[in-house]
This record gives structure tokens, sequence and C-alpha cells, in this order.
């Protein structure tokens, strides 16, 4: 088979041989993610052999050794959303004035991200790490979780221990001694005499913009308590009325709860006459419903009146065909934050290995009785 030409300098350079060369494209065919994850999984050679080729090949600086291991500055979270971070490849460390330093994965969008960073007036100053420290660091800075294949991967690199420090509370009770998952859906314990609701929203309507967050994700596990059900009906009044940067803060809210219920009031608000409320709704009900129908409120209500009897879940399991690999994107990684099983999936395989994984997401949602 033809190999690509970062494949073919490595193969050159004498790092692989030709047979892993041809392995790991093989591999990463048929399971996604890097080259270079594909190598260190068939261990064809060593992450910093690798890497530093790698950052020569592609005229990228290799992270600092010291910064690799270093817990990420959860302010970073609001120069970039963690699926655009996923999209590009390219997470935020730092940033000076209008120079914002990042950390790109080997084969990460340069294109898109250079594009991105004009857009918004910046320079970026790019350092390259492997992928599956890539994935770790977005876990740790966005808590998404990640797929057990990139934590297995981790674990042997650095160690279970070292592992569970790198990648923070997203994953810590993911990975044991031996660099597999454990069960993602065992109940988290809780501290005796501490309501954790309302921990969760007095942070959600009081915390900094990083803890806002978390706390609506941490949430969404919990929206058929009755407090959150009132939680957001408030955000739905508020979202359609008064001041605007109020109602769009609202309509943020209501996305990060995840609460399929939400959708008929996000819905109206595509009907204020303001501008910013208008593209905040819209905002929400894509990364809501993982699906894109413009900015007519009949088109989602209509939608909701055929769709609104499915579970999100299912919602989500929908997407992950869609035509828009930005929704399928969204949608995988939702799959596995929720689940903590991986299938093969990953959004930009070729559409037939795409819908093999699905049906195989399908399987599991049927053994599980439709029931998460």
């Amino acid at each position: 088979m033809p190999l690509s030409e970062t494949a073919q300098a490595l193969v050159h350079r004498g790092v692989i041989t030709r047979d892993a060369a041809i392995a790991a494209e093989q591999r990463k065919k048929l399971y996604g993610g890097g080259f270079d994850t594909a190598l260190l999984e068939l261990r064809a050679t060593d992450e910093e052999t690798l890497t530093s080729h790698l950052a020569e090949i592609i005229g990228i600086p290799l992270a600092l050794t010291s910064t690799v291991t270093s817990a990420p500055d959860r302010a970073a979270s609001t120069w970039m959303d963690g699926a655009t971070a996923q999209k590009l490849g390219a997470a935020p460390r730092t940033k000076q004035g209008d120079v914002l330093d990042v950390w790109v994965r080997p084969e990460h969008d340069h294109d898109a991200l250079v594009a991105w960073a004009e857009r918004r007036a910046l320079l970026i100053e790019p350092a390259m790490v492997c992928e599956v420290r890539f994935r770790a660091y977005v876990s740790a800075l966005y808590d998404i979780p990640m797929q057990p294949r990139f934590l297995s991967l981790l674990a042997k690199l650095v160690g279970s221990a070292n592992a569970r420090a790198v990648v923070g509370s997203a994953n810590a009770r993911a990975v044991v001694g031996d660099g597999t998952r454990s069960d993602m859906q065992s109940p988290t314990p809780e501290v005796t005499g501490v309501d954790p609701v309302e921990t969760l929203l007095a942070a959600a309507r009081l915390g900094d913009v990083a803890s806002r967050k978390t706390a609506l994700r941490r949430l969404s596990r919990r929206i058929h308590d009755v407090r959150v059900v009132a939680f957001r009906h408030a955000l739905e009044k508020k979202s359609t009325q008064g001041d605007p940067t109020a109602a769009a803060g609202a309509l943020n809210a209501l996305a990060e709860l995840r609460d399929k219920n939400a959708v008929p009031a996000i819905a109206q608000a595509l009907d204020v006459a303001n501008p910013t409320v208008v593209a905040a709704a819209h905002a929400a009900l894509v990364a809501l419903t993982c699906e894109d129908l413009g900015r007519k409120s009949k088109r989602w209500l209509d939608w909701w009146t055929k769709m609104g009897g499915l579970s999100r879940v299912e919602w989500l399991l929908e997407a992950l065909a869609h035509r828009n690999p930005d929704l399928r994107l969204i949608a995988s990684t939702e799959l596995h934050e929720v689940s903590g099983v991986y299938f093969g999936y990953h959004y930009d395989l070729p559409e037939r290995d795409r819908e093999e994984a699905r049906q195989r997401w399908l399987a599991w949602w049927q053994s599980k009785n439709q029931e998460l």
C-alpha cells in the first residue's frame, strides 16, 4: 500500500521500518486516530524518538518536556471551546496580548487553525505533542473523558498513576492499574451531609466561566431532579426576556445543561429581535440536538414534534451519520462521555467505516435496553 509523506519520511530517517509503517497505516484506517498513535500502540518506536523526528518533519517546535506534564490553566478553556480544539487538533496553553500559545497534534488542521486565529486577530505560537498527550491535555482542560483506547496508551507510556494525574478528574476513576477503564457508570461517592445538587446549582449560578461550565455538565446527569428542572425553567424564561447579554448567557447555559426538553423554549428565542440572542439560540440548538436547521423557529419546532419522543442518546446516534463532520465530532465526543465505551468510531473515517462503527454503537444501545 502507498505510504503517506510522513510515513515515508520516518522510514527514510530510519525511525521505523517500512513494515511498521504499513501496519500503522492499516491500523489508522481501521481504528482512526493519528499515525503517531498507531505507531506507539504497535511499539514500533518510542515516544521521544518519534515526536522529535515528527517535529522536524512537520516544521513545528516540540513542546518542552517540563510543560507536557504540567496541569492546564483552566482559564485557557475560555479562549477556545473544546469542540473547536478537537476539530482543529490544537488547544490553547497560554495567552499574552494577541499571542496564543497552543499545543498541536501532528495531524492538526493547520489552515483551519490559521483561519480561526485570523478571525480573532490572534497570532499562533504552536508546539507539537503526540496525539495521546494532546488528547490527555484536552481532557484535563475541558473535563472531556478520553476514549479507552487513548487512556490505555497513555497509561502504558507514563504509568497508570501518572496517567491519573495527567488527565485529571474527568478520567481519574477510569484508569486502573493495567491501563484499562473501570466502569464509567458506577456512582460517584458523595460526602455525607453535602447536597451535591445544591452545590452544583450554586456553582452554575455564581462560579467563574470554567466552574459554571463544569457544574452545568455535571447537572446534566441530574436533569430529572426537581431543582434542576426549576433551574432549567428559570433559564428558559431569561432566554427570551430582558437584557440580550443575560439572555445569551442563559441560552449558553441551557446548551451546557444538555436537557432535551429545553429545545422548544430555545427555538422560541430565535424569534427575538436581537442578533446576539438569535445566534446564541442557534448555537444552543445545534449543541443540544447535533442537528443544524438554521435560524427559523418553525423548522426546529417541527423537528421537535418528530424527534422529541426519542432520547437524546438516540439523537447522538443519528448524528454519527450526519453529513456535517462538525456534528459527527460533537456526537461521538458526547457518546464517549456519557457511556465510557468506544467502538472504533472516528468522525473523519471513510463513510463505510463510520457506519460500521455506528452500527456497533446502535447494538450497544439496544443491549442497554435504551436506558442511560
